[in-house]
């Protein structure tokens, strides 16, 4: 396998590896009638301890990679097929599938996850939030956060339009994605907070911050600032804390829609930009070229 497809392999291997691991700490990890967590619980530590060795190797990894001079989108993102759009595509496709489940929602639908786990409509909580459920949002909320996904996912629908035929770019298409993960990453940190258990929640955030900061690093390729390795390391973690979330389950539909989503989405890209990394260039550093030495 070449090195530039490792971190990409050992994202997902490794976000698989986590989703097992909080599965089991959810199950074995608190306990059953306070909900706090079992100190010392195995799977608690052994999840610990693979996301901090995850980070090191992906660390690693993106900065071993290859560095492109002034890398810019969506010239170095450009798919030699329409199979490499395929990810990309895909995930920009669940992630307004999010928005629309929150819209629908925050309409008055009700709790979409509960009427598909049900398998009928009679599931249907017919309220402005979800019960008593700590990680309640408002109907006036989820409209925004719906409308804002949605417009995130346009422009990145877009914007993986444009790796395929090329030519004349909207960089301003690449925005709304880190714009509406912030917003959301903030309301849902303001409901979250009040849990005093951070294992209930911090997979959540962490998901949430690493996908701000994948959309953002991939953005500033369409701005001049990109940076091969941040995205690379960005987009990695974003995939890993995204698969083991879903482990969590959600109240939301529209929560789980945009783990899958934005991780296949940043992936996508990611591949696409990995493709056209030339292998044989230096590793990747902020430091200024050396001048040459002069002539004697």
């Amino acid at each position: 396998m070449k090195l530039r497809h490792r971190l990409a392999a050992v994202a997902v291997a490794g976000g698989c590896a986590a989703f097992v691991l909080r599965l089991a700490q959810n199950r074995t990890g608190f306990e059953p009638v306070t909900g706090l967590p079992i100190p010392g619980s195995a799977a608690s530590l052994a999840l610990l301890a693979l996301l901090a060795v995850l980070t090191v190797i992906l660390g690693a990894l993106a900065a071993a990679l290859p560095k492109k001079a002034e890398p810019a989108f969506p010239a170095d993102f450009t798919a030699q097929s329409s199979a490499l759009l395929t990810l990309p595509v895909a995930g920009s496709l669940l992630m307004a599938l999010s928005g629309v489940a929150d819209l629908a929602e925050g309409l008055g639908a009700g709790s979409l996850l509960t009427a598909v786990r049900s398998g009928d409509g009679s599931a249907y909580v017919l309220t402005a939030a979800l019960g008593s459920d700590l990680s309640a949002l408002s109907a006036r909320t989820q409209l925004l956060t719906g409308a804002l996904t949605l417009f995130a996912a346009a422009g990145l629908l877009l914007s993986a339009a444009a790796c395929r035929r090329g030519g004349a770019f909207q960089r301003e298409l690449l925005l709304p994605a880190p714009a509406a993960l912030v917003v959301r990453l903030v309301l849902i940190y303001r409901i979250d907070s009040i849990d005093p258990v951070l294992w209930d929640y911090v997979v959540e955030l962490l998901a949430l911050v690493f996908l701000t900061l994948g959309f953002y690093r991939l953005s500033s390729f369409a701005f001049g600032g990109g940076r091969t390795g941040r995205f690379a390391f960005c987009a990695g973690e974003a995939v890993v804390l995204c698969l083991c979330a879903l482990a969590d389950g959600s109240a939301y539909l529209s929560s789980l829609l945009l783990y899958a989503g934005g991780a296949l989405t940043l992936l996508g890209f990611l591949l696409l930009h990995l493709s056209q990394v030339p292998a044989e260039a230096a590793p990747e550093t902020d430091e200024p070229p050396e001048a040459d030495a002069p002539a004697v």
